[in-house]
């Protein structure tokens, strides 16, 4: 294949890619999370290979270790959820039981959402799983 057939070949894989994806998602790569955290509107949510109780208490020690100022948590079956301050911002995070030792984490960073600091929570709700 000649060079601008293999350029026009990448781009059209990488259009379909962002067309499959959908608007303003972006997939990253977590250490706990089964494997990806998608980013989109604002909300930061990943997968985690445990249960919901093990998560739950995983972001609570997340929350403290990166100094999180929490204002209420609650555990209640099969959801939580975590508020709380930090960076002068006001943070929501949701937990939600998908299956057996799988839990859903979203996180929300202020009013419009904020990628680099709802990234950080999730990083430090892994670094406690």
């Amino acid at each position: 294949m000649k060079p601008i057939g293999k350029l026009l070949a990448a781009l059209m894989v990488a259009m379909m890619l962002m067309a499959s994806a959908g608007c303003g998602a972006i997939l990253v790569g977590g250490a706990a999370a089964a494997g990806t955290y998608v980013y989109m509107d604002g909300n930061a949510r990943a997968d985690y290979r445990a249960g919901i109780r093990q998560t739950y208490n995983a972001t609570l020690d997340g929350c403290r270790d990166i100094g999180m100022n929490i204002t209420s948590q609650s555990l209640d079956g099969d959801s939580a959820s975590v508020k709380g301050r930090y960076h002068g911002e006001d943070i929501y995070i949701s937990l939600s039981l998908e299956g057996d030792s799988l839990t859903q984490v979203t996180v929300r960073v202020g009013l419009l959402g904020n990628e680099t600091e709802s990234r950080r929570i999730h990083d430090a709700i892994a670094r406690n799983l």
